[in-house]
């Protein structure tokens, strides 16, 4: 399935690029998606999980909804789905 990931801040300027579309397996979870950001710069995913949580710096928003009302890090992915993965002071 493909899903489309926007980063903002200083996780663009990591990844290089602002808008990424990741092929991720079938029944791809929130945290799958972070992780798989580790092959694009292996940073990224240590600024985002802290203790297998979301760091309290970040938020994760998948198809305008943020995952902290939907599953967590644990929320399901489907085809065509849009991320949005921001600093909360950026949303704010």
């Amino acid at each position: 399935m493909l899903v489309e990931v926007t980063l903002s801040a200083e996780l663009h300027e990591l990844a290089k690029a602002i808008k990424l579309i990741l092929s991720l397996p079938d029944g791809s979870t929130v945290m799958d998606l972070i992780m798989s950001l580790s092959g694009i710069n292996p940073v990224i995913p240590t600024l985002l999980i802290k203790d297998g949580k979301l760091s309290e710096n970040y938020v994760v928003i998948v198809n305008g909804r943020d995952i902290d009302w939907l599953d967590g890090l644990n929320t399901k992915l489907n085809d065509g789905d849009k991320v949005l993965i921001a600093p909360k002071a950026f949303i704010s």
